[in-house]
């Protein structure tokens, strides 16, 4: 009975996968056939239309995500065909070059460290510790994590990997519900917490250093790490709020049984590494914030943050492959090419003069023009699951147009940022599935993540009226 019902279930994955490669294969002659040879878009050249047809492939594979093609090696197909196309090098590999993957790749390095040395594991239970036996007082504590965190590294992969473990053993510790109202307001708490606050500087989160890649040069003008964190710290500070606010309101953690017994979690002696690791990560973010005096960019504060790692003993050569996932840092380089190859082989310019008379409609109305592509964005995020990255590519392309318009850079890095951590249902979001992972599925029902997305567009809805007027007063706008 057992093997017949696991020989049903392979049959009903190959099945699945051979479909996935099927509407591959219907995409690749939908899109290569009449581009290549009937080429419809006037005005763009055969490597326009090359272009175009291996950029559509492959966010067709992002979206479909077949099994034996990881989104990086689909990231690396791509790279392949624009060079057969005869693309130049320089533009191809355009993402690779960029500041943003030299601070992603660090960046797991980071989390690595934390996660290696213990120093997440101490941080983390010291404040649970120090809340003990208060659900209200424990979401607080999580809060606080979750910034700390994000000062230290700005992989959220890494965040939830530290947090979400030790959240379910507050939750076995406290003897409470599995997926009741009371798990599931400290464990949507925790998801919060190392999801949303660090989207408010540079290097809080890998959204920071995305946006970066995503932008073309000429647009990043003042939005080094003082800038572009002076820019998003307060309405992400606006959303961190009122969702904590949110999850009081709809789960009512006051009405709670408080009186639970609860057993302090227990650390061993502080080590070395540990004591070297929060010296080091607390220069690069010292670092971070001081860029006005100093000058250096993101990129060269945390390479040299990295070889103080290695210096110090805190990191050794083993953790460079332990700790990247090179199959990320692929599709990241990739996906910020993108920007690159559509506007070198003059595909922005023409698509932009046939949306310039949309564009134009939303010039000195950026209030409007947000939540109109927020709406857009985050309906499209429900069928484009590779963290709505493809689409963003995309809508940075017009990254000049816009700014021609009057919409500053920093309005499409607050919408992609709230686009990457949008999540109505588990699926939508790798972290929203990870995080039910580590926590064995006793956090939270279905029912209440969809509630917690609700409460997201709401502060999001409420955020964006402040942070338009805030950018008016830095005079971006």
């Amino acid at each position: 009975m057992k093997d017949s019902l696991t020989t049903a279930v392979l049959k009903k994955q190959i099945s699945k996968e051979r479909l996935k490669w099927l509407c591959l294969a219907i995409t690749a002659a939908l899109l290569f056939g009449p581009f290549c040879f009937l080429r419809p878009v006037t005005g763009l050249g055969s490597q326009g239309h090359w272009a175009l047809a291996c950029i559509g492939f492959t966010l067709a594979a992002w979206i479909v995500y077949p099994e034996r093609l990881p989104r990086g090696v689909a990231g690396v197909l791509m790279t392949g065909l624009l060079l057969a196309g005869k693309l130049p090098y320089g533009d191809v590999f355009y993402g690779y070059t960029t500041s943003a993957v030299w601070i992603i790749v660090p960046a797991f390095l980071f989390g690595h460290v934390i996660r290696e040395t213990g120093l997440g594991h101490r941080i983390t239970v010291s404040l649970l510790n120090r809340f003990k036996g208060s659900i209200t007082g424990t979401a607080f504590a999580l809060m606080v994590i979750g910034i700390i965190f994000s000062a230290l590294t700005p992989s959220m992969t890494v965040r939830t990997a530290i947090v979400m473990p030790l959240v379910l053993v507050i939750i076995k510790t406290l003897n409470l519900k599995n997926r009741s109202r009371e798990t599931a307001f400290i464990t949507l708490s925790a998801y919060t917490a190392v999801i949303i606050p660090g989207n408010g500087w540079l290097t809080g989160s890998l959204v920071g250093p995305i946006n970066m890649g995503f932008l073309p040069p000429g647009l990043r003008a003042g939005l080094d790490w003082f800038g572009y964190t002076r820019a998003l710290i307060l309405p992400w500070a606006i959303i961190t709020v009122l969702m904590f606010f949110f999850l009081i309101l709809i789960f009512r953690p006051h009405r709670f049984k408080n009186n639970l017994k609860y057993t302090e979690l227990d650390l061993p002696p502080v080590s070395g590494q540990e004591i070297s690791a929060s010296i080091v990560l607390s220069l690069c973010f010292l670092g971070y914030l001081t860029t006005p005096l100093h000058g250096l960019e993101a990129a060269a504060i945390t390479s040299l943050t990295l070889f103080l790692l290695f210096l110090t003993g805190t990191m050794d050569a083993k953790g460079i492959s332990a700790g990247v996932n090179w199959e990320v840092v692929l599709f990241f380089g990739t996906i910020m090419s993108i920007t690159r190859v559509l506007d070198s082989v003059g595909a922005t310019a023409v698509l932009s003069a046939a949306i310039q008379p949309l564009v134009m409609k939303f010039a000195g109305n950026v209030t409007l023009f947000i939540y109109f592509i927020l709406a857009l964005s985050l309906a499209m995020r429900f069928i484009d699951v590779p963290w709505g990255l493809p689409s963003m590519a995309i809508l940075f392309a017009f990254a000049p147009a816009l700014a021609a318009a009057g919409i500053h850079p920093i309005v499409l890095c607050f919408i992609n940022g709230i686009v990457q951590v949008f999540t109505f249902f588990s699926y939508m979001s790798p972290f929203a599935i990870m995080s039910g992972n580590l926590l064995e599925h006793k956090g939270w029902e279905e029912k209440h993540l969809v509630i917690y997305g609700l409460g997201f567009l709401a502060a999001v809805a409420l955020a964006v009226l402040p942070a338009v007027w805030y950018w008016r007063f830095l005079c971006l706008l």
